[in-house]
C-alpha cells in the first residue's frame, strides 16, 4: 500500500510538471502550430539536441522541453467547456476504461475487483484526463458499445457505419478493435491522420513502427499508442520461468540466460526451441503429455501468428512499395524456412502444449496451460504484456522476453499487436472543421501526458505481481518488445484468409505444406488486396 500511495504522490508532482511545460507550448492568445515547444533552449542543433554529448541539458528531441518531460503543440485555443467524447467497446458487457477514470460503482466498470487494474493505474488515468480538460477547457467523455456480433462488423462497426450514413455522430474520436480500424478505413468512413491539421502524428507517443505498416498511399487511418492501455496489453511476450530454468543448471549449459541472448541479439527460434526441448516429463503418468504435465512451452493457436510475425515475416507490406499500396509478401524461401523453424516447435507434442487443443474441457482452456505455468511446470509461456497480472501468486520468479527473431541477422525484435483484442484511435471522416482542430489538440495532450503519466505507471502494473521486479524485465519491456510492436497490415485486412492459413499451419497434416498451401491461396488473396487498393483509390478521386 505504501508503494502505491508513493505512486499516486509521483503521479500527481508529475501532472503539476507537465502542466508547466504544456501551458509554456500554448499560449491563449497567439496560436502556436509549430511541432516545438516554445521552452525549447536556444540551440541550432536542428535535433534539439546539446551540441556538447556531456551536456544533458537542453530538449532531447523537439516533442521534449529541458528535463525530458513530453510536450504537446497545440492550436492555443481553449474550448469553452465543450465535450469531446469517445465512442469506445468491449466484446465483454462491463469494461475497463483506457479513456477516463474508472468509476467501478457504474453497471458498465462493475469489473470483479480481483480483476481490476491497479489504483495507481486508474488514478493515472485520471490525472491524464483532469490536464486535458483543465488545459484545453474541455470535457472528456466516453460512450460504451457492447461489441456483440463478432469481430470485425459487430455492433461497433455498425454503430460508426450508421452514422456515417447520416454523416453526423455525437462523437469526435473512435476506439475500435484493429480488424474494425481496418474495416472502416476501406470503407471511406475515417479520417486520414495524416491530414489532420495539427495533430503531432509523427510523435514518441504514437507507435512509429505501427503507423509505417499501416500507411497505405501515404494515408494513415487508425493509429495505438500511449494514450491506450489496451493495444499495451494486447502485445505479444513470452513470459519465462527464471527458476526452472537455474533448477535445471540451463544458465550453465546454455552460458547465461534467454536476457543474455536477447541483448546479444541471438535470441532466435532455434535457441527458444532448443531451450523447450529441455522439459517433457509426464507428471500425471497418464502416458501423454498435456496440460498437467512438465513442458518447454505452452501456448496457442495465436502463437502461429506472434512467432511469424516475430520472426520478421510479413502476409503483406506497405512499406517500400514503388505504389505505396500494400503487396503480398507471405511467400519466400525465407519466410518458408521460418515456418519449418515454427512448425517444429508447435508440432512437437512432447515438449509443447497448446491450449486450443482442450477446448470443451472448459470455456477458457488457456487458464488450464497458464495455471500449470503459475505450478512451475513450463519453461515458456506465450502471451502479452500483461500476462504478469493473470500469474498470481506464482512461487517462482519469472520474467517478459520479446518474441524471438527469425535468424540472427535479423536487425530488430517485433511484437505482434493482437488485432482482435487490441483497440486502435481513429477519427470520422464527417467532424466539422472546427471539431477536427479540437480533436488535434486534445490527442496531442493527451499523448504527450500519456507518455509522462501513464506508461510508466502501465509498466509498474506490469512488473506489479512480480516477486522478483528485476531490472532485467524492465529493460525487456522498454528496449526489446515496445520498441518492435507493430501488426501485419494483411493480418488485420485479412486479405484471402491467410491469417486462417497461418493457423492452419500448426497440424501435422499441414507440415511442410507452407509452399502448397501458399499456391493454393494467393490468387484469391491477390484478388481481395485489389479489391482494397481499389476502394481506397476511388476514395482518393
Amino acid at each position: 500500500m505504501k508503494t502505491r500511495a508513493l505512486l499516486r504522490a509521483c503521479c500527481l508532482a508529475l501532472v503539476l510538471l507537465l502542466s508547466i511545460g504544456l501551458f509554456a507550448a500554448c499560449g491563449d492568445d497567439e496560436p502556436d502550430t509549430s511541432a516545438t515547444p516554445s521552452n525549447s533552449g536556444s540551440s541550432n542543433n536542428s535535433s534539439g539536441a546539446s551540441e556538447d554529448p556531456g551536456d544533458t541539458s537542453g530538449p532531447r528531441s523537439e516533442y521534449e522541453d529541458e528535463n525530458g518531460r513530453y510536450v504537446a503543440s497545440t492550436s492555443g485555443n481553449t474550448y469553452g467547456g465543450s465535450t469531446i467524447t469517445f465512442l469506445v467497446c468491449s466484446v465483454n458487457a462491463t469494461y475497463e476504461s483506457e479513456i477516463v477514470k474508472n468509476d467501478y460503482s457504474l453497471p458498465e466498470h462493475a469489473v470483479d475487483e480481483a480483476n481490476r487494474m491497479l489504483s495507481t493505474l486508474n488514478d493515472a488515468i485520471g490525472d491524464r484526463t483532469d490536464l486535458v480538460e483543465e488545459l484545453l477547457g474541455v470535457t472528456v467523455e466516453e460512450e460504451f458499445v457492447h461489441d456483440t456480433g463478432g469481430r470485425p462488423g459487430g455492433a461497433m462497426a455498425t454503430r460508426i457505419r450508421q452514422d456515417a450514413m447520416a454523416f453526423t455522430s455525437d462523437y469526435q474520436i473512435v476506439v475500435p478493435c484493429l480488424y474494425d480500424g481496418a474495416l472502416l478505413s476501406q470503407e471511406n468512413v475515417l479520417l486520414d491522420l495524416n491530414s489532420l491539421n495539427g495533430l503531432q502524428i509523427k510523435a514518441p507517443w504514437w507507435d512509429q513502427v505501427f503507423n509505417a505498416e499501416m500507411t497505405i498511399d501515404g494515408k494513415l487511418f487508425f493509429t495505438i499508442g500511449d494514450i491506450g492501455i489496451g493495444n499495451k496489453s494486447s502485445t505479444a511476450a513470452l513470459t519465462w520461468n527464471k527458476d526452472l530454468y537455474k533448477r535445471y543448471n540451463l544458465d550453465t549449459k546454455y552460458d547465461g540466460t534467454p536476457y543474455d541472448y536477447v541483448r546479444n541479439g541471438t535470441w532466435t527460434i532455434d535457441v527458444a526451441l532448443e531451450m523447450t526441448r529441455e522439459f517433457s516429463e509426464d507428471l500425471n503418468t497418464d502416458g501423454v503429455i498435456d496440460y498437467q504435465d512438465r513442458v518447454g512451452w505452452e501456448g496457442q493457436l495465436d502463437d502461429m501468428w506472434s512467432l511469424f510475425y516475430g520472426a520478421g515475416a510479413r502476409i503483406a507490406t506497405s512499406v517500400g512499395t514503388a505504389s505505396g499500396y500494400p503487396e503480398l509478401t507471405m511467400y519466400s524461401e525465407r519466410n518458408s524456412s521460418i515456418m519449418d523453424k515454427i512448425q517444429d516447435l508447435v508440432l512437437d507434442k512432447a515438449h509443447y502444449v497448446s491450449a486450443n487443443d482442450y477446448f470443451g474441457v472448459v470455456q477458457w482452456p488457456s487458464e488450464l496451460t497458464r495455471d500449470n505455468f503459475i505450478a512451475g511446470n513450463a519453461l515458456f509461456y506465450n502471451g502479452s504484456m500483461a500476462t504478469p497480472l493473470e500469474l498470481g501468486d506464482m512461487e517462482d520468479n519469472y520474467g517478459l522476453l520479446p518474441i524471438p527473431k527469425g535468424d540472427k541477422e535479423q536487425e530488430m525484435y517485433n511484437s505482434l499487436v493482437n488485432p482482435w483484442t487490441s483497440t486502435c484511435f481513429a477519427v470520422p471522416r464527417w467532424i466539422s472543421d472546427e471539431d477536427q482542430q479540437m480533436v488535434a489538440d486534445v490527442l496531442n495532450v493527451m499523448g504527450a501526458a500519456s507518455a509522462n503519466l501513464l506508461a510508466p505507471v502501465y509498466l509498474d502494473q506490469c512488473l506489479e505481481n512480480m516477486k522478483s521486479r528485476d531490472a532485467d524485465t524492465k529493460d525487456m519491456i522498454e528496449n526489446y518488445i515496445l520498441p518492435g510492436r507493430s501488426t501485419d497490415i494483411g493480418l488485420v485486412f485479412r486479405w484471402g484468409g491467410l491469417d486462417t492459413m497461418l493457423h492452419d499451419m500448426a497440424t501435422e497434416t499441414n507440415r511442410g505444406q507452407f509452399t502448397s498451401t501458399w499456391q493454393s491461396k494467393e490468387s484469391a488473396a491477390q484478388s481481395a488486396l485489389e479489391e482494397t487498393i481499389a476502394a481506397f483509390r476511388a476514395a482518393s478521386d
